[in-house]
């Protein structure tokens, strides 16, 4: 995508702001918005990530692509006739995290989209910033486990069909080549746009798979999102495999424009290979009943090393009466 000068709009005569090339158009502000909506909406249909009438939880940091998913699902809920709730998770990661608070606050009040808020360091005691200075495991894969754990939750307790990500098409590419040419297949079933929900499990969405880095960009800034204009401190430096990975993929693209979408939709078609065996072995927490490998779930693991008990069932308890309190689920 290139910005485009003294250009007429491919469907109107405003000013082009923005040249798809992949796609043949030149684009005003107003009808790049509706082709992203309608490049959404498509993704949507063609994976069946929806149904009429279900809930689906965003996952909102207050980056640019969770708040541009925010804003998509938002608009096209009332069109599609689904339910939007969105979830945010405080951290504890010093000035980040405070900074990220106002944004996702201030986005869903302009929305009107109900929003959960939850104090990581208000209910185990300790943030992400802490819990490293326990742990031998980086900060990364400590809060991915974080993470994973608080949206599966609330998803739960919420009774949500999915949980939306903001993973976008340049997110998750490297990623799938990295674990092709590793052979490492079954992680690339995690890297579809959708993973079923099953049992406890609440499924994953991924309604931006299609949709490029510099299109979520260009989308957050012509609607004025409030976004973090800064990187989380525990963002790894740049010079990983991923990294080359996406600057060969880019590469392919401006030759060959329209690539890794192609290449998007080629890696669906065999997702249902790719998830084969992804959720054998899988059971309950004998603590908080949540997904795991064994006995005890991954979190409660966690805060029983590092906090001397497995925290799930109160943690449980605790996003329980918020929701109840949110009056998004009826008190039992």
């Amino acid at each position: 995508m290139s910005r485009g000068k003294f250009l007429k709009c491919s469907f109107c005569e405003e000013p082009v702001v923005t040249i798809v090339r992949y796609a043949k158009l030149r684009l005003c502000k107003k009808h790049f918005t509706e082709f992203i909506h309608r490049k959404v909406l498509k993704t949507i249909e063609r994976y069946r990530l929806v149904e009429r009438g279900c809930r689906i939880l965003v996952a909102v940091s207050g980056g640019k692509d969770s708040t541009a998913l925010l804003h998509i699902l938002s608009a096209l809920s009332k069109q599609l006739g689904f339910e939007v709730i969105a979830l945010h998770i405080d951290l504890g990661i010093g000035e980040y995290s405070k900074k990220a608070r106002v944004v996702v606050e201030k986005l869903c009040k302009d929305l009107g989209v109900p929003l959960v808020l939850l104090d990581l360091k208000e209910m185990i005691g300790a943030g992400i910033t802490d819990l490293v200075a326990k742990s031998k495991r980086l900060a990364c894969s400590l809060c991915g486990l974080v993470k994973r754990y608080l949206m599966n939750v609330t998803a739960f307790e919420l009774k949500a069909h999915a949980i939306a990500l903001g993973h976008h098409l340049d997110d998750l590419l490297p990623y799938i080549v990295k674990s092709f040419v590793l052979q490492n297949l079954s992680e690339i079933g995690k890297l579809g746009p959708k993973t079923e929900s099953r049992e406890v499990f609440i499924g994953r969405i991924r309604p931006l798979y299609e949709v490029s880095e510099s299109e979520t960009t260009l989308y957050a800034y012509f609607q004025s999102l409030p976004i973090v204009d800064e990187s989380c401190p525990y963002t790894a430096r740049k010079g990983s495999i991923e990294d080359e990975i996406r600057r060969f993929l880019n590469n392919v693209e401006v030759k060959r424009p329209g690539f890794k979408i192609a290449f998007a939709r080629a890696v669906a078609k065999n997702m249902e290979f790719y998830k084969k065996g992804l959720m054998s072995g899988v059971s309950a927490c004998n603590y908080c009943g949540m997904p795991a490998l064994s006995n005890m779930c991954a979190f409660c693991k966690l805060t029983y090393r590092l906090l001397g008990k497995p925290m799930g069932p109160e943690i449980r308890d605790r996003i329980r009466k918020t929701l109840i309190e949110l009056k998004l689920v009826a008190q039992q």
